[in-house]
This record gives structure tokens, C-alpha cells and sequence, in this order.
């Protein structure tokens, strides 16, 4: 998956509280498989991957996952 693809997917979502972590890891996996891809500084450090956290953190702090 590309960075597009998942930034994409992030601002067009369904509101299911579980791709939220769906998405969290194809950001990892991405972030592992392309270390030099200029695209990465789209996710780290104050990028997408803080606010996919961020929500996924809510989520789990509230009991709903």
C-alpha cells in the first residue's frame, strides 16, 4: 500500500471504530517496508500515525475495542 492509498483512507473512512487500528497497522507496515521513502515524513513524527494513534487511544481508553 502506498502513502497515498492510506491517507486516502484515513480522510474517507467509515466510522467503524476498528479500522482505526486496521489503518494504524498498515502505517507501521508501510513505515517498515519503505525506510527511505520520502513519503514517511507524511506519518512520522508529527504526522498521520500521532493522529491514528492518538484515536486509537481514545478508543481503547473508552472500552470500545
Amino acid at each position: 500500500m502506498t502513502a497515498d492509498e492510506i491517507i486516502y483512507r484515513i480522510k474517507n473512512k467509515e466510522d467503524i471504530d476498528n479500522e482505526w487500528f486496521e489503518i494504524r497497522e498498515e502505517i507501521i507496515k508501510f513505515l517498515k517496508e519503505n525506510p527511505d521513502s520520502p513519503d514517511k515524513r507524511r506519518f512520522t513524527p508529527l504526522g498521520y500515525l500521532e493522529v491514528v494513534n492518538m484515536i486509537c487511544w481514545g478508543i481503547e481508553k473508552d472500552g470500545l475495542y
